[in-house]
């Protein structure tokens, strides 16, 4: 199977504006130019070699390492870092103009370098880590690829299944490498949304999102196989449209004006990121509400309104704009 294209931008759909991100991202912006890195060399001797190299940064602390490369090959590059304040930048020899920002961007990278020469990987914490002195240990995956061309490679399909014999799991982890923890178990044939591939070093991992609870990682592609979409769940009469990507779930919850949420039952669609992340879209008769949870808890509504909410067993109560709603907790986290 031919190596896979780097990682787009934004590997992973979101269901919300990312826009809170590049705020917190500019609040909380890397420590000052001012702290004088560390510099240590890699020296990745041959192509595709993979090098993992372990560090503690504490406080204001920088380490650049230093790598060197060709026109077009594919600097591959991930963190995991404990307890999880450490972020790497890209960026050329020469400028302060990172190719890849870690703190917008997430802990994996894949960039295709602009030119022959060399290259720093650039690990820091957030000035208000910083601040607090706190201290990372942190592990650094660094491989360098062939150059890419356009050759049709689109990422591989648009769905995984596992390809295990029946009663044995895969691993899915929280990075693309054995080193990363694992997050879960994928029973064979489980379906699977294809976010993208990569090498890492000599092995592909994809990213990966399980069909039904949500649950996103990252497993090792020997084990998958092009698989076909997930049935989608019922289509309900006068239902929700959402995002334009299928529902994981649709059903009916108990809906009215406030105070007399179970007045009548509301038709809903619910696509999951992850345990207790999930968007809920509402029909109501005149539109569409759609709550944004995080974590399990509600944190924004559209169209945008006060609202409000409390917990009530094993549901939450939600309040806006003179309506109610009654969402089950398993609606949010599956099941």
């Amino acid at each position: 199977m031919g190596r896979y294209p780097p990682l787009p931008e934004r590997l992973h759909p979101r269901l919300f504006s990312i826009g809170m991100m590049i705020v917190l991202a500019l609040v909380m912006s890397p420590v000052t130019r001012a702290q004088q890195p560390t510099q240590q060399q890699i020296n990745l001797s041959a192509l595709g070699h993979y090098a993992v190299v372990t560090g503690v940064i504490e406080g204001s602390d920088i380490i650049d390492y230093q790598v060197s490369g060709e026109l077009g090959q594919v600097l591959s590059v991930d963190l995991n870092a404990r307890p999880g304040s450490a972020y790497f930048n890209i960026l050329p020899d020469n400028s302060e103009t990172a190719l890849f920002i870690g703190a917008t961007e997430g802990e994996v990278a894949d960039v295709s370098l602009p030119g022959a020469g060399d290259y720093r990987i650039r690990v820091y914490q957030m000035r208000s880590a910083a601040r607090r002195g706190e201290r990372s240990e942190f592990s650094l995956g660094v491989s360098l690829g062939a150059p890419e061309y356009a050759d049709g490679l689109s990422g591989g399909p648009d769905y995984w299944q596992v390809n295990l014999e029946q009663g044995r799991g895969l691993n899915l982890r929280d990075g693309p490498s054995t080193r990363y923890a694992s997050v879960g178990l994928l029973r064979a044939g489980t379906p699977l949304e294809n976010r993208g591939c990569r090498m890492t070093g000599s092995e592909r991992w994809c990213n990966i999102r399980a069909a039904g609870s949500g649950v996103t990682g990252w497993a090792a592609g020997q084990y998958l196989i092009e698989g076909p979409a997930p049935r989608p769940p019922a289509s309900l009469p006068g239902g929700p449209q959402g995002a334009g990507r299928p529902f994981d779930a649709t059903g009916y919850l108990a809906c009215g004006p406030a105070g007399e949420t179970s007045a009548q039952q509301c038709p809903f669609g619910v696509i999951r990121e992850g345990p207790g992340n999930a968007g809920v879209w509402i029909a109501t008769g005149s539109g569409e509400r759609h709550i944004l949870f995080e974590q399990g808890v509600p944190v924004a509504v559209t169209p945008a309104g006060d609202f409000s909410h409390d917990r009530n067993g094993n549901s939450t109560h939600i309040g806006v704009d003179g309506e109610g709603y009654v969402i089950p907790d398993a609606v949010v986290f599956g099941g």
